[in-house]
C-alpha cells in the first residue's frame, strides 16, 4: 500500500533532522573538523540507517538516493546541503514550493490513490491506446526540459492521462500548479 505524501513529507523531513542533528553532533564533539570527514561521516550515517532500517520504507528509496550519490559524487555530492534543502522543502507551507516540488506531491498524491505514472518516449506519447487506467504519461524528454534547475516551470507542459482527467486536474490545482484540459490531455501553464 502506498504511503500517503503528507505522511512521507513527515517521513523525510525526519530523516533530514536526524542527519543534521547527528552531524552538528560530530561537529560539537570534534569528530568531524573538514568537509572530507563531513561527508564521510553523513555516507556511514547513511549506510547505518539502511543497515538497521532506523527509518520507515516510505523513505527507503532517498536513502538509496542519497547513499548512491554520497558514494559515487564523492565530497562533490555536498549530502549536508541535500538534507538542509529537503529539511526546509518538508517544512514550509506546499504553496510557497517551487512547481517541481508541487508537481511531484500531486503525483505522489495520485500514486497513493493507485494511479500509475509513465514517463514515455515521443513514440509511445503518439501511439495509442494508453494502458488501463488510472495512469499519466509525460515524455520524458519534454518533462526534463520543462523545470530549471530552481525547479521552476518555464514551459507548457502536457500529461496524457487515462482514467478520469477531472481527478488529475483538481489534485493539479490542489498543489497549486495552473492546467487546462481537453480531452484525455492536460497540459501544466507556467506562471507569468
Amino acid at each position: 500500500m502506498a504511503t500517503h505524501p503528507d505522511q512521507t513529507m513527515q517521513d523525510l523531513a525526519h530523516l533530514a533532522f536526524c542527519a543534521l542533528v547527528a552531524l552538528q553532533t560530530a561537529v560539537q564533539d570534534d569528530a568531524v573538523t573538514s568537509p572530507m570527514a563531513e561527508h564521510l561521516f553523513l555516507v556511514r550515517w547513511l549506510a547505518t540507517a539502511q543497515k538497521q532500517k532506523r527509518f520507515p520504507r516510505s523513505v527507503a528509496i532517498e536513502i538509496q538516493q542519497l547513499l548512491d550519490k554520497g558514494r559515487k559524487l564523492g565530497g562533490e555530492a555536498k549530502l549536508r546541503t541535500r538534507f538542509e534543502y529537503i529539511w526546509r522543502s518538508c517544512n514550509g507551507e506546499l504553496k510557497h514550493q517551487n512547481d517541481l516540488f508541487r508537481l511531484t506531491y500531486a503525483i505522489e498524491s495520485l500514486k497513493a490513490q493507485g494511479w500509475r505514472n509513465e514517463l514515455v518516449t515521443p513514440a509511445e506519447w503518439d501511439a495509442e491506446p494508453l494502458d488501463a487506467a488510472p495512469a499519466l504519461y509525460v515524455v520524458k524528454s519534454a518533462l526534463n526540459s520543462a523545470f530549471t534547475t530552481e525547479g521552476r516551470l518555464i514551459t507548457l507542459l502536457e500529461f496524457k492521462i487515462a482514467g478520469d482527467t477531472q481527478t488529475f486536474v483538481d489534485t493539479l490545482s490542489a498543489s497549486h500548479i495552473s492546467a487546462s484540459h481537453s480531452g484525455n490531455v492536460v497540459t501544466l501553464i507556467p506562471d507569468p
